[in-house]
């Protein structure tokens, strides 16, 4: 026992500064984020302690290994410091999947984008400041810091009763506490990242009965990109960022709907539930039947998309996209795009509308209002400018500005695409994958969900929804959209598109009973 403690006090007292560093790597980031939202981080604390303790017993008895030991488990730590510390700047969260959905479902354009919004110079500085003097802490070496044998003996056992105490309760899951233990934690996250490749691997053949005798010709779905109710004047938003589209609204050609929200604040969480036939239990998303495994079967599929064809690994849009008959991405034809803004996407368009000879199916992917907001519209569309928002404060103006330029064009766009299917027999509806926190809860944030916070979820989740019925679909499907016109304001999630579809089209899928689900449901 006299052994054990002496090779306790002499690892101590070598390394006591190296430990504490390796502590405050590990806790410091996950406390903030819990201080900054109100909850409770003494447990953090209290398990990081723990688990510190139980590695200064190992290292302590292993001789000149022990030291290799800490060394690797500070890398492990400086590591997770970095991503974790990184993630609280930007918007207050811990590291989770969704960083991980970021940094693999993400090219090099919209990861440069994704910085510039997120992590101005401040963050910077800070970001790096912090990672320099925790190394610098753990390199240092100095004589002066380091205590005599008989107090190392002494504080080496206060610690160690202190992590005793600190032992997990056993109404605690162990899943709970040893997530934070690193590299578990990063194996924990690697297992919950999703194979989407396996959705074209896992095609169904899915038989179709119908449901009626009512069959639409041609289908649009223009998808767009974090849209929030709140910055639409159609809806009350006092600023003019819908002109184009108040005036289909003052018609009953647009129907404005006034209780929509999206499956969740992610767009590939959201692209999972419109698609596919998943309910987001616990069963694997990619093992559902998809909106392909349906219309493929009746209808020519086609994909148009402004957003890009890939990421570092895969994104959910180019996943789905894939499973069409026809493909266009803008990032695909840079000698016919000149620029990234959304406008490009009008000449295919109009190239696919006037040859519908077939029925079909196109869904429209656009950038929408996806930061950095100042990059979805050209210059021209400078319309709104920071001085117009004295109500904010004005770290929010510019950003503000922005936005609503952004959305602004993006009424341009959707109300263009309307134009062009005005003289034909077509159904468009028009949705975002999700809003954003446009300083609703934080007034220092402004950005995708802060997904700790679920007041943040409430704003992101609720978006606008409209159907564009030209004069030739309602003059051709007058119940239909008597219907439509009833469900103006029922509430209703994007989630249930595919039975939405599968009601307008008249075609049901064999064990999909769409019952109590979609817009036509009485």
């Amino acid at each position: 026992m006299s052994k054990m403690l002496d090779r306790l006090a002499a690892f101590f007292r070598e390394n006591w500064m190296q430990m504490l560093v390796i502590m405050i790597a590990v806790a410091l980031p996950v406390s903030l984020v819990y201080a900054e939202i109100g909850k409770k981080y003494g447990y953090v604390t209290m398990d990081t302690i723990f688990m510190t303790g139980c590695f200064f017993i190992l290292a302590s008895q292993i001789g000149k290994w022990g030291k290799v030991l800490m060394h690797l488990y500070f890398a492990f730590a400086i590591m997770d410091f970095a991503l974790s510390f990184g993630c609280y700047l930007v918007n207050c969260e811990d590291l989770s999947i969704d960083t991980f959905y970021l940094m693999f479902g993400s090219n090099k354009e919209e990861i440069s984008e994704f910085f510039e919004h997120y992590f101005p110079l401040k963050k910077v500085l800070i970001w790096t400041g912090a990672m320099v003097l925790l190394c610098a802490l753990y390199l240092c070496k100095s004589p002066k810091l380091r205590p005599s044998m008989r107090v190392s003996r002494v504080c080496s056992i206060i610690f160690l009763v202190v992590a005793i105490l600190c032992f997990p309760s056993l109404k605690r899951h162990v899943s709970e506490w040893g997530a934070r233990i690193i590299p578990r934690k990063y194996v924990v996250i690697a297992k919950m990242y999703e194979p989407l490749g396996k959705v074209a691997e896992n095609r169904h053949d899915l038989p179709l009965k119908e449901a009626s005798n009512e069959h639409p010709q041609h289908i649009v779905l223009v998808i767009g990109e974090s849209f929030s109710k709140s910055h639409c004047s159609i809806y009350g938003y006092k600023r003019p960022t819908n002109p184009e589209l108040s005036k289909l609204a003052s018609t009953d050609q647009l129907l404005v709907f006034s209780d929509v929200t999206s499956p969740a604040p992610f767009t590939h969480v959201s692209f999972k539930s419109i698609f596919t036939f998943w309910d987001g239990n616990d069963s694997n998303w990619y093992d559902s039947d998809t909106f392909f495994d349906v219309f493929c079967q009746k209808y020519a599929t086609r994909w148009i998309s402004n957003q890009q064809d890939h990421g570092v690994y895969d994104n959910a849009q180019a996943t789905f996209a894939n499973l069409c008959d026809t493909v266009w991405f803008a990032s695909l034809h840079e000698d016919e795009v000149k620029n990234s803004y959304d406008e490009n996407l009008l000449p295919i368009i109009r190239s696919f509308a006037s040859n519908d000879s077939m029925p079909s199916f196109t869904i429209i992917n656009l950038m929408g209002q996806h930061e950095a907001f100042r990059k979805r519209y050209p210059p021209s569309w400078d319309y709104f400018n920071p001085d117009d928002y004295t109500e904010y404060k004005s770290n929010q103006r510019l950003l503000m500005a922005q936005y609503d330029n952004a959305t602004r064009y993006n009424d341009h766009v959707v109300a263009s695409i309307f134009d062009i299917y005005k003289d034909k027999d077509v159904l468009l509806f028009y949705f975002p994958d999700h809003g954003l926190d446009l300083f609703d809860t934080d007034e220092k944030y402004c950005g995708h969900v802060r997904d700790m916070v679920q007041e943040s979820w409430d704003v992101c989740n609720i978006i606008p929804f409209f159907i564009y019925v030209p004069e030739p679909y309602r003059a051709a499907h007058p119940e239909q959209v008597e219907k439509l016109e009833h469900a103006v304001n029922r509430p209703f999630n994007t989630g249930d598109m595919l039975y939405t579809l599968m009601q307008l089209t008249g075609w049901e899928a064999e064990g999909k009973a769409v019952k109590g689900r979609g817009l036509l449901e009485e």
